[in-house]
């Protein structure tokens, strides 16, 4: 059994840009790094790793993470991240801007605004789904797959969700594209309760930090990745998407094209 364990970035309506992450792993790699993540969240004295709180070191009510020092800060991140490095299979993300969304996929046809999803988020999360299946072919992966999402997603994206789900029933060979043997095959969890959401969630702020300060600013995509972003990436199994106004509008019009010349739709999310 493979688990795959989702976070997000930028769900919040005043945020320009909308990232889908997961991780990727066996039950047995995800149960190891559980292991290794309690012995380190022990050592170190804290409960659950909220990325967002942990990057907000000015803030003092963030604690405990306000209240570390440098090293300690280094030394933590680093060993969670030699944590999810050491026991998932692959990573996978995409970064979205909000504004290129909004301007292109409500002006087409209500077919393929279905299949985008209504919001920014969920749009990202068919956008993996697309990745994971050419993960999946690509090493002749056969195993059922279980997907778990962070129970503290905007009420619209956990309805999408379950309508994309729902879906499943009606197409038998998903089963083989994407491991998925009936519509329970996934669940909406708590990050406190089922840790490798944490990593994920590292994973969706990193993201959403390098789209913003990197790729939209015109920067190198490696030479200036931040340190911390870099460790998550460097000599990793790993499938991260930059998707800009241009790409989206490519997307849309090969879609297009598509149905045209043959009368259907790509079978995909």
């Amino acid at each position: 059994m493979y688990e795959v364990y989702w976070g997000d970035s930028g769900t919040d309506p005043q945020s320009p840009i909308a990232i889908a992450a997961c991780y990727i792993s066996t039950k047995s790699g995800w149960e190891a790094f559980v292991e290794k993540f309690d012995e380190i969240r022990r050592t170190e004295e804290f409960d659950t790793f909220h990325m967002v709180d942990f990057a907000a070191s000015h803030d003092k009510s963030k604690k405990p993470f306000c209240d570390w020092d440098h090293v300690k800060r280094k030394r933590v991140y680093e060993n969670i991240a030699k944590a999810i490095n050491e026991n998932k299979r692959t990573g996978m993300g995409v970064a979205i801007p909000k504004a290129a969304f909004d301007k292109l996929v409500p002006r087409t046809p209500e077919w393929l605004r279905w299949r985008f999803g209504k919001y920014h988020y969920t749009f990202a999360v068919r956008f993996l789904m697309g990745l994971i299946k050419n993960w999946r072919q690509y090493y002749g992966v056969t195993l059922p797959m279980q997907y778990v999402f962070d129970n503290e997603n905007r009420p619209e994206a956990r309805e999408e969700i379950d309508l994309m789900w729902r879906d499943l029933e009606t197409r038998q060979h998903w089963t083989d594209w994407y491991g998925v043997e009936s519509a329970d095959g996934y669940s909406f969890r708590s990050k406190a309760d089922f840790k490798p959401l944490q990593a994920a969630d590292i994973l969706a702020w990193q993201m959403n930090s390098h789209m913003r300060n990197v790729v939209m600013a015109g920067k190198d995509d490696l030479k200036d990745c931040h340190r911390n972003f870099r460790i998550l990436r460097l000599d990793q199994e790993m499938r991260l998407g930059w998707i800009n106004e241009d790409q989206l509008r490519t997307l849309i019009e090969k879609e297009i094209a598509y149905r045209e010349k043959t009368g259907t739709q790509h079978e995909k999310f």
